[in-house]
């Protein structure tokens, strides 16, 4: 670590939603920085691997600042609605301009050096347009060959985008890899024997009706919000991206955010040979093909749900601003002394004006969450003060 004790350690998370195992995590960082305060850079109502939160942004960051942290701010969905790589940027400016010195994130494998890894394969080129492979295999390959063994476990790939998008930036953060215990990243199933559980397996157990169980797996605060409100899927949204891919022109599909190859023709071909009956799943699964990973056309999805253009993401990265939506009471006298010099604007409540401007964006992709649970998400929401 560059600095022992440092003021700020920055977090980025989901928190889908908060359980166990990210209460841990917080807990290693307050063992390991006494006194340091702990700000979480999360992703707000649509995530990184192209699904819908299952709860929205606010109850999520209410159950982050009831467990430890101090602030919590929102990724814009420009920065959580992309690759690892893009994602990982994103959340490491935002905390490198909120004034973080240490990130702190959960690996497989927390002895790795994943600077050094950044630093042998900053300058990686290779063949990642096989047609006969996904561009996330080729890029693995080519990460074994430069660095001499495999990095494939999801958390140590994250933590290694982290680490370049740190380089990128010029090193602004120490990293801090934590290694996940108990259960693994995408783990379905819960273990009495116990305490810890994947995010994966807890949604899954709860869309089975199986609430009770849960209980042993996340903070009494989480538990609370799984009694009172309903979690969401994809299952949900469903009928607004079919809707979506019905009505919308090929030539508008072909300036959503992330389309290629000709790819929006699959989407609508499918949907229409399918039929009325067909769920989310089985959708995706007959748009699959080699190009495509399932992570990909997910978020592709979500894309398209959202109408999230090419040119409102330039527009973001052109312009990125940070969106405050909790903190503590330790939290507000770090952000008295943070909001004069971070070098993006600091939001702290959506006006008119605002929601016609620079977060247009986010805004819209706030009230079509908004159709499903009912709650406000931007107009007349205050920030959390826990």
């Amino acid at each position: 670590m560059s600095k022992v004790k440092p003021e700020i350690v920055g977090i980025i998370a989901e928190y889908n939603p908060f359980h166990n195992g990210h209460l841990y995590q917080l807990q290693q960082v307050k063992e390991r920085f006494p006194g340091a305060k702990i700000v979480v850079a999360m992703s707000g109502n649509f995530l990184q691997r192209g699904e819908p939160a299952a709860f929205d942004k606010w109850t999520r960051a209410t159950q982050a600042l009831a467990n430890g942290a101090d602030v919590v701010l929102e990724l814009p969905v420009a920065d959580a609605l992309q690759p690892a790589d893009r994602f990982a940027f994103g959340g490491v400016r935002a905390l490198a301009a909120f004034g973080a010195e240490v990130l702190a994130f959960g690996a497989e494998h927390a002895t790795y050096d994943f600077m050094a890894y950044a630093r042998l394969t900053q300058n990686l080129t290779g063949n990642f347009k096989k047609y006969d492979q996904a561009y996330a295999a080729s890029w693995q390959e080519a990460i074994a060959q430069k660095i001499g063994h495999e990095v494939s476990s999801p958390n140590d790939l994250l933590g290694l985008a982290y680490a370049k998008a740190n380089l990128a930036l010029g090193e602004p953060l120490s990293l801090y890899p934590i290694r996940r215990i108990k259960a693994a990243y995408h783990e379905e199933d819960l273990y009495k024997d116990q305490v810890i559980a994947s995010a994966t397996a807890i949604r899954q157990a709860y869309l089975a009706g199986k609430l009770t169980d849960l209980q042993a797996y996340v903070p009494k605060s989480t538990f609370v919000d799984l009694q009172s409100q309903k979690m969401l899927s994809w299952a949900d949204f469903w009928p607004l991206l079919r809707y979506r891919l019905t009505m919308a022109r090929i030539e508008d599909l072909g300036q959503i955010y992330g389309m290629a190859e000709g790819i929006e023709y699959r989407l609508v071909q499918q949907l229409e040979q399918l039929g009325p009956q067909a769920t989310f799943e089985e959708w995706l699964k007959a748009v699959k093909n080699k190009r495509f990973t399932y992570t990909r056309l997910s978020r592709l999805a979500t894309a398209v749900l959202l109408d999230l253009r090419t040119e409102e993401v330039k527009v973001y990265q052109k312009a990125p601003f940070l969106r405050l939506l909790g903190f503590s009471q330790a939290g507000q006298t770090l952000l008295n002394k943070v909001k004069k010099n971070t070098p993006y604007p600091l939001v702290t409540r959506v006006t008119q004006k605002d929601k016609q401007t620079f977060l247009a964006t986010d805004y819209k992709v706030g009230r079509i969450y908004q159709l499903l649970n009912g709650r406000q998400q931007d107009i007349k929401r205050q920030v959390i003060r826990f």
